[in-house]
């Protein structure tokens, strides 16, 4: 269990399920987990600016403080490293959505005989803390360009420019930049071998707005199609208050209660299935060519599935 366990999101599974448990020895976990001691000193800040309630009984050791368990929080162990690690980076997506995230996690974390809340979020694949991922995660912090060899790739290998790790929709991707500033994403189960070349690069800030903006995968280092959409009176709601579309923009309300929202995409699928999900409430207003792919989408839909 020593250096495999060095990766963050595993570590700080172990430390709250062993916090869990009873009091923990910081010297010997550290044995434990081959780290060192800073770094579990550090952790225990990390929890407990997240508001797990910490206590140390005595020198080197913590517990958490009677009566507070994961159980009586209806939180497993994945959720709350989740939570810690969400508040670990909350303040850096935003004021507004750090704000709205501690008072989120103020509610969830209220001991109660029963808690009210319950929050729905993807299924998703654990991450795979391998050498692979080790590697590029040492990469993206040295700003190192990588040699990649992907499953199923067109090309026998990559040189890239590694930028982040996403978790989007359940699944871990690789975000990465080719030396031609082409945006590319891989799998991470389907990385099977990182080769780090020892050249560095710098960092694109335009990124994080990038990233920022969007709302699914599909995202690109440019968003040249521009629509517009009608939304039903009867959803209008909705889409004042969320942001559904990547740049989205409201645009009119009109006298009726229905709204016409602007956004931008890089390309059709970066819109097209959230567009889906809202028929019949939803109508392309602009452009034509958005108009005529939904058509043809929907046509090709009925004759494959419900046309006898």
């Amino acid at each position: 269990m020593q250096k495999e366990m060095q990766n963050k999101i595993t570590r700080l599974l172990y430390e709250l399920n062993a916090l869990n448990k009873g009091p923990i020895n910081l010297a010997k976990m550290a044995q434990e987990l081959g780290v060192s001691l800073r770094t579990l000193q550090r952790d225990m800040n990390t929890i407990q600016e997240a508001e797990f309630p910490l206590w140390t009984p005595s020198a080197g050791n913590y517990a958490f403080v009677e009566g507070f368990s994961l159980e009586k929080m209806q939180l497993s162990g994945d959720e709350a490293s989740m939570l810690v690690l969400m508040s670990d980076f909350a303040d850096s997506l935003g004021s507004n959505f750090g704000k709205s995230f501690k008072q989120l996690k103020k509610r969830i974390l209220t001991p109660t005989a029963e808690n009210p809340f319950f929050i729905k979020l993807s299924t998703a694949t654990e991450f795979p803390d391998t050498v692979v991922t080790k590697a590029l995660a040492s990469c993206i912090r040295g700003k190192e360009k990588i040699s990649l060899c992907y499953k199923g790739g067109k090309l026998p290998s990559y040189l890239l420019r590694p930028l982040k790790l996403l978790w989007v929709d359940g699944f871990w991707y690789l975000l990465s930049l080719t030396d031609d500033d082409k945006l590319l994403k891989f799998r991470l189960e389907k990385i099977t071998s990182v080769t780090p070349t020892g050249n560095n690069f710098k960092h694109d800030n335009n990124i994080e707005k990038i990233l920022h903006e969007s709302t699914n995968i599909w995202f690109d280092t440019k968003r040249p199609l521009h629509a517009l959409l009608e939304i039903s009176a009867e959803n209008a709601k909705y889409f004042k208050s969320k942001q559904y579309f990547p740049a989205q923009k409201l645009e009119k309300e009109l006298p009726d209660g229905r709204i016409v929202i602007s956004c931008k995409a890089s390309q059709e699928e970066e819109i097209i299935h959230t567009i889906l999900a809202w028929i019949p409430r939803i109508k392309v207003l602009e452009p034509k060519s958005l108009q005529e792919f939904l058509s043809n989408l929907l046509k090709q839909y009925v004759k494959e599935n419900l046309s006898k």
